[in-house]
């Protein structure tokens, strides 16, 4: 998963179309007993694509009572395309999943119930982040698969030329930072950015911003998940801090991030660790001049990032569902050669940090960038994006009101009362 989710029509729709009723999935049992299980996945492209194929045919090789068959669309198209082969009689044995559509899945039934071994194995072994990510309602989806967390990005050439030389530790130096490093033309354009924010993108908007919530001691939701915790001091800080940058003229939503900073236009930014194979590939030998640290909160010492997900889980309408097990333990639980777990092993390799912190340490030698390791660290504060029956609504809600904020439609206290209002109706009707 990348910065986006997929497409809003796919999402709202998603409830409605998997409460239909569907035939078998497309797993098959030939006359000699042989299965063939299919893996429905966005690993659409190298290296994510030939990665898991290589798992795959070592799976293959050494089960051939046990074969499994991998399918794959765009990231984009997953959701829609899970919808229509749940309710088309085509539907795959197992289907990987963005975290954040647990809650739509999860409701409609379409996910079979780890064994209890598994389930254990996930709660016990997996990072607080990971386990958050594929937990709703108390229950647990799958294995996670590939976990994220946020950091602070920064551009340590643009702030050494600022005279700066560490990265910001409160909102007041990053705010103070910020304006130092901007840079305008003749006519009050910004050059560089100090701070980079982006608008038209749900994550892009609502992660950063949950990232200050939490670093400003809020939480998103209430303990028990049925409330909008948001509309509260932290997050009208947070806010509020997010609209000083614009108002500074040291951040402006309209410039693309994902290409400036790279560019070196923009000297910070928070996002997500899987950013970090992007940069190499773009900067090239200009990526030495990239730092990572800790989103910074109002007093020194405070903290905050998101953890979102994938994971993959077996179809309760899947005719072999023990052998999907089976074939996901093999994968996310045994240790292979190198002593991490093959998933662990393949995440790792494309610079996406494994959910289950045994594969980490098993791995660690084999990493010498320690722009890793504050999203690593995140793993066990990073608060999970919630995930629940309505999440992809209220998530595009929140998004707007942080954008009428940066814009100077609405003032922070009305949009983030309105946000919370509409939040708690949809908590409220499942």
């Amino acid at each position: 998963m990348r910065w986006g989710t997929a497409g809003r029509a796919a999402a709202l729709a998603m409830a409605a179309a998997l409460a239909l009723a569907g035939c078998s999935t497309g797993g098959s049992e030939t006359d000699s007993g042989k299965v063939t299980l299919t893996v429905l996945t966005h690993y659409g492209n190298d290296p994510l694509k030939s990665g898991l194929q290589k798992m795959v045919d070592e799976w293959n090789k050494n089960h051939p009572s046990i074969q499994v068959k991998t399918q794959a669309v765009t990231y984009e198209d997953l959701l829609q395309t899970v919808t229509v082969r749940q309710t088309g009689g085509k539907a795959p044995d197992i289907i990987q999943a963005y975290s954040l559509w647990g809650g739509q899945l999860e409701r409609a039934q379409v996910l079979a119930e780890p064994p209890e071994d598994i389930q254990q194995d996930i709660k016990t072994n997996f990072s607080t982040a990971a386990v958050g990510a594929v937990t709703v309602d108390d229950k647990i989806l799958g294995y996670p698969t590939e976990v994220q967390t946020y950091a602070l990005y920064y551009n340590k050439k643009l702030l050494a030329e600022a005279g700066v030389t560490e990265p910001p530790k409160t909102w007041d130096e990053l705010a103070t930072v910020a304006a130092k490093v901007t840079k305008r033309d003749t006519k009050g354009n910004i050059k560089v950015a100090g701070f980079g924010l982006t608008s038209g993108w749900d994550s892009a908007v609502v992660h950063p911003f949950l990232c200050l919530l939490q670093a400003a001691g809020g939480q998103f939701l209430s303990d028990d998940g049925t409330q909008a915790a948001f509309n509260s001091p932290a997050g009208k800080a947070a806010l509020e801090f997010e609209k000083s940058l614009i108002d500074a003229k040291s951040a402006d939503p309209a410039i693309n991030v994902l290409r400036a900073f790279p560019s070196e236009k923009v000297a910070m930014t928070i996002n997500a660790g899987w950013w970090i194979g992007s940069l190499k590939t773009a900067m090239k030998d200009k990526y030495e001049n990239v730092g990572v640290a800790p989103v910074p909160g109002p007093d020194v010492g405070d903290r905050g990032s998101l953890a979102y997900g994938f994971f993959m889980g077996v179809n309760n309408k899947s005719q072999h569902k023990d052998e999907a097990w089976q074939f996901l333990e093999w994968m996310n639980a045994e240790q292979g050669p190198d002593g991490a777990t093959r998933m662990g092993s393949f995440q790792y390799s494309v610079g996406t940090i494994p959910g289950r912190p045994a594969d980490s340490e098993a791995l660690a030698d084999d990493n010498t960038d320690p722009n890793y390791q504050p999203f690593i660290d995140a793993l066990e504060y990073a608060m999970p994006e919630p995930n629940g029956r309505n999440g992809q609504k209220i998530k595009t809600t929140l998004q707007k009101s942080i954008e009428d904020v940066w814009t100077g439609t609405r003032s922070v206290d009305d949009a983030l009362a309105d946000a919370a209002e509409q939040t708690n109706a949809m908590l409220s009707s499942g």
